[in-house]
């Protein structure tokens, strides 16, 4: 059986933790100011890139997280006021009415469409809010020759889920699953990364790691190698988007 793209990560949680980038600080400010909100829960923590600057707000968070590797490190953080439970969403058990803000930060995408939002809308109070955060890379194939020459299937995404990531508009889900008060939240920013740390990013991401060896690694040298050549560093640009919806 081919393994889902949606629990590869936890094969090197570490170089996840140490490359994938956190959210900016407007887009938490937004995600933590849609609701007066004191039961939170995440979906989809990973390591808690999103976790982390939620906390400080002082709520009682619990972070679901379905690989144990990326679970581990997240308690490892000893973050105030969150509890973590390895396990999906969909396995989830949670009684009805029991949370202010449901939100995911990079993995409602891999969340089963067909009862994820039945059972937000089940674990939300009234007045309650689920809120889909994701940071989306503006060119993530910028290196065409390399890919070219290594891996030119990764270019053609043929997963729905993750081609929706990048261009849906959640709302029209949300207001089919009968939220309200719709809402886009858009903020664009960028960082400068190294050759290592270009080569670090990209070998944490789902169609990367997947990739059979030696080809994964030819394809990690060959960006690390383009980057170097490039001046040694490379700007990344991102849009931070926050889709949400009250019930």
């Amino acid at each position: 059986m081919t393994e889902d793209r949606a629990v590869v990560f936890g094969r090197d949680a570490a170089a996840y933790e140490r490359s994938r980038p956190g959210y900016p600080a407007e887009a938490i400010s937004h995600l933590t100011g849609l609701v007066d909100a004191r039961r939170v829960v995440e979906i989809g923590a990973g390591t808690g890139k999103a976790t982390q600057d939620v906390a400080r707000a002082g709520l009682d968070l619990t972070c679901l997280e379905p690989s144990a590797e990326m679970a581990a490190l997240l308690e490892a953080k000893r973050l105030p006021g969150v509890r973590v439970a390895v396990t999906t969403f969909e396995d989830w058990e949670v009684g009805p009415g029991t949370f202010d803000l449901v939100y995911a930060a990079q993995s409602w995408h891999w969340v089963d469409r067909s009862t994820g939002y039945d059972k937000a809308r089940s674990a939300l109070v009234d007045g309650g809010a689920l809120a889909l955060m994701w940071n989306i890379q503006a060119d993530r194939y910028q290196f065409e020759g390399v890919y070219s020459e290594h891996a030119p299937e990764l270019v053609h995404e043929e997963d729905e889920r993750v081609a929706l990531r990048d261009s849906h508009d959640w709302r029209e889900d949300l207001r089919e699953a009968g939220f309200t008060d719709l809402d886009r939240f858009t903020h664009h920013w960028s960082e400068q990364l190294t050759a290592a740390r270009y080569r670090s990013l990209y070998s944490t991401y789902s169609d990367h790691v997947m990739l059979p060896e030696p080809a994964r690694s030819r394809l990690l040298d060959g960006l690390e190698r383009a980057v170097a050549e490039a001046g040694g560093s490379t700007m990344v640009a991102y849009r931070t988007e926050v889709f949400s919806g009250r019930v």
